[in-house]
């Protein structure tokens, strides 16, 4: 059985990303299927369950982003909001990855079912203010957090070059996985500013957050691991990257999670 891969959204350099699945898959012995955004919504209902072994989200749904505008933000409607839902109370297991965080930012209840959220531009979560979340790319220790855990198995602490970030993360609603560098919040850039407007604004007045790389959570019945990891080539060639992808999308197809996830539901709110 295949495992579903959905970009769009945001460039990603496609080749080296397919041939990082490639590898995975052969390495595992199950083949990989692409969908691009937004026509791989229609993919992401309950009635699609069976065609595959895990779904993995490495696409920004719901928002368009373009240098020198506004980002443009789709409100799901009751159909798209009600479809995910179902396909995630249904069992299916979700990887989550990078800039997926940033997805359906006009629907709080998507942000709690991945376990946080990417915003684009300053906005409500909950009912409270937050300013545009921050990014910064290079060089940083990645620590691995739950060495049992089956996600981590045979990975240990490793230097990553990739993108950091800055945003809010609901901390008591995940398993810790991965963690990062306490967060120096003056070297992290506002995308708000740099995205829309052309400047660079550092974060020195963001609230903090929890620094936090990777989690394991429970989305409606689904088991659910994101990996903040994943910006380009240099990480989706790291050997340790590759592992935690492996491993996560391994666990969240597995009987064991899928025990976990449905003695533990958390229902997907649809913010009616």
């Amino acid at each position: 059985m295949p495992v579903l891969v959905v970009t769009g959204g945001h460039r990603v350099d496609m080749a080296e990303f397919s041939a990082m699945f490639d590898a995975l898959g052969a390495g595992e012995g199950w083949a990989w299927e692409h969908a691009t955004q937004p026509e791989a919504q229609a993919l992401l209902r309950p009635e699609h369950l069976g065609r595959w072994r895990a779904i993995v989200l490495h696409d920004i749904a719901g928002l368009s982003l373009r240098r020198g505008h506004e980002p443009a933000v789709a409100v799901p409607d009751r159909a798209t909001k009600a479809a995910l839902a179902a396909l995630l109370d249904a069992g299916v297991g979700v990887v989550v990855t990078h800039h997926s965080l940033a997805s359906w930012p006009a629907w709080d209840g998507w942000a709690h079912a991945i376990g946080g959220r990417f915003l684009y531009a300053p906005g409500t979560l909950d009912g409270v203010a937050w300013p545009s979340s921050g990014y910064r790319i290079g060089t940083h220790p990645v620590t691995v957090l739950a060495p049992d855990h089956p996600v981590c198995a045979g990975v240990d602490d490793f230097v990553a070059d990739d993108e950091l970030y800055l945003c809010p993360v609901f901390e008591h609603e995940v398993v810790p996985l991965l963690g990062g560098p306490p967060a120096d919040r003056a070297a992290f850039r506002s995308t708000h500013e740099e995205v829309a407007q052309g400047r660079v604004v550092d974060c020195a007045g963001h609230p903090d957050v929890p620094s936090l790389l990777g989690w394991a959570k429970v989305a409606g019945a689904s088991p659910l691991v994101y990996l903040q990891l994943g910006h380009g080539p240099a990480t989706f060639a790291h050997p340790r990257y590759r592992t935690l992808l492996s491993n996560a999308i391994r666990w969240v197809s597995s009987v064991d999670a899928h025990s976990w996830a449905q003695a533990h539901p958390s229902p997907v709110d649809l913010g009616e």
